[in-house]
């Protein structure tokens, strides 16, 4: 049955085929969410009320991660409360077992990368939803021959797992493992398919230089990061074979590259609401019509997204994205010389760094009083490369009226297992 509501799903989607008109989507948008506001909300205590007055979206209250967790047994349609779910899911953490559900659900916890811990569920049906949007818009399949997908994850799940079929042999691999025994695990494999956070296709591409895997995949599907230009071109200098973007988070599979290797978000599954923050710079505010465990309504997201302003080739009317730039959270913060409040995006940074030097493999930036500069070079001129570095930021600082400020540089990038990187990190408040 389940493979079966996912070849309905697949038939769904290939019939819709791609919008190509701006109003016939707002339509279409519209129809999907007075029948899910009839039909899902309606069976919500949290969003009940609302829903049966027939209310606007536009009344429903904005959501975000703390009080989506605050209200987690009064939103969802399951009847689960937040203590049970999270017990599942901290045992299949720390066993390593992702396949048990709770009420006929997938129970799933993510970290994100902010820390906070976040609970999702995902039905029988969502997962084959999911996985037809997958199989329709991200892995191709290819009639009778069989593609190996290796999938590098901080936990493995019923949802990731659905991806398995005749056509897709899928094998987890924990990236909390050493990045050593993941290459030996992955030279044994040998994946048409490669899909994992820039970071570790970074790594993976390390080893391939420098001998320690061999591997020759014919895709490359980079999410849960942000993958940044010069990562980018690392990885398309050692992988020279299509590399795919997917902005996928807890509240949902949110926006994949085209042909073209523009990404779009995925508009028909979902509403997408813009607070700007400038011209082109806007925090998503989603509302998703497929979730119906776990309805996911006016859910604002901290990532600042990039509207791409040149229209698309490929022809869709969906919102195309210049880039993902990084969190909000990110948003470095610095007092100006009349005391005023000076924000500089993370974008601008990284772009300063690129433009600086070269001979430096990684960095990240934090933001902890003072700033820290961490680096993984290319070659041995540590003070070289820092010194080259830390002098482009003051000069771009002094121009946004910041001075008097301390960089201190590091050599080595400190991290743990299984967590995101982030290029540029706030640790301070916002004021």
């Amino acid at each position: 049955m389940f493979k079966l509501k996912i070849i309905y799903f697949l038939f769904i989607y290939t019939l819709r085929g791609t919008f190509r008109q701006r109003e016939a989507l707002e339509r279409f948008q519209q129809r999907k969410w007075h029948r899910f506001r009839k039909k899902v909300l309606t069976l919500s205590p949290f969003y009940q009320e609302l829903a049966q007055k027939e209310a606007d979206l536009a009344d429903f209250p904005l959501m975000n991660k703390a009080a989506f967790m605050a209200n987690f047994g009064q939103i969802n349609t399951l009847s689960i409360q937040r203590e049970e779910a999270m017990q599942l899911a901290l045992q299949a953490e720390f066993e390593r077992d992702f396949s048990p559900e709770l009420k006929g659900a997938t129970v799933g916890l993510s970290t994100g990368t902010s820390g906070t811990r976040g609970l999702f569920l995902v039905s029988t049906t969502e997962r084959a939803q999911w996985t037809a949007m997958v199989l329709r818009r991200v892995v191709p399949i290819k009639f009778f021959r069989r593609q190996k997908v290796a999938f590098f994850l901080r936990a493995n799940s019923n949802l990731y797992s659905s991806v398995q079929s005749a056509s897709l042999e899928f094998r987890f691999f924990d990236i909390f493992q050493p990045i050593e025994k993941l290459l030996v695990a992955l030279a044994d494999f040998q994946p048409h398919i490669l899909a994992a956070q820039p970071s570790i296709l970074s790594a993976i591409a390390e080893g391939q230089v420098a001998g320690s895997v061999n591997i020759q995949p014919h895709l490359l599907i980079s999410f849960a990061e942000v993958l940044n230009d010069a990562d980018k071109q690392f990885i398309q200098k050692t992988f020279p074979v299509p590399l795919r973007e997917v902005y996928q988070c807890t509240e949902g599979f949110l926006a994949v590259t085209c042909a073209h290797g523009t990404m779009h978000l995925n508009e028909d599954i979902a509403i997408f609401e813009k607070k700007y923050l400038d011209e082109s710079r806007f925090i998503p505010i989603i509302t998703d019509f497929t979730r119906s465990s776990q309805p996911i309504v006016r859910y604002e997201l901290n990532d600042i997204l990039v509207k791409k302003t040149e229209p698309c080739p490929c022809g869709s009317c969906f919102t195309a994205l210049e880039r993902i730039e990084g969190r909000e959270d990110d948003i470095l913060v610095f007092t100006g010389k009349n005391g005023e409040l000076i924000k500089v995006f993370p974008d601008l940074i990284c772009r300063v760094i690129a433009r600086s030097t070269e001979g430096f493999r990684a960095y990240r930036l934090r933001q902890v009083g003072a700033l820290e500069l961490q680096l993984e070079l290319e070659s041995d001129d540590f003070q070289g490369v820092s010194t080259k570095i830390s002098a482009a930021l003051h000069v771009f600082l002094q121009e946004k009226g910041i001075s008097d400020m301390t960089i201190t540089c590091k050599q080595g990038i400190e991290r743990s297992a299984g967590e995101k990187l982030r290029r540029v990190e706030r640790k301070i408040p916002p004021y």
